[in-house]
């Protein structure tokens, strides 16, 4: 077995539905503040593939409330990780 840092980044392939809860949400929270003109929303950057990159923590943060048996996904199943931060094995 390999180690992993959830520190370290991952890249998944965002539904529309993923987009559109993390759209909104950054926009009620900067709403709540009174400062959404200050910070308006800015998509996640895609890569070639059209993965986006996030720390697993935040992923798990941002997306993971809407991670339930049954509903719409948020992302692709298959999530990249980099060799490179893997540890260990056997």
């Amino acid at each position: 077995m390999k180690s992993f840092n959830i520190n370290n980044t991952v890249k998944v392939k965002l539904t529309e539905y993923g987009k559109r809860m993390l759209e909104r949400d950054h926009n009620n929270f900067w709403s709540s503040h009174g400062k959404l003109n200050e910070h308006p929303y800015k998509p996640h950057e895609e890569d070639e593939n059209g993965y986006v990159k996030f720390q697993l923590w935040s992923l798990m943060y941002q997306l993971g409330e809407y991670c339930i048996l049954g509903c719409e996904p948020l992302f692709d199943t298959v999530i990249l990780i980099d060799d490179k931060d893997l540890r260990g094995g056997e």
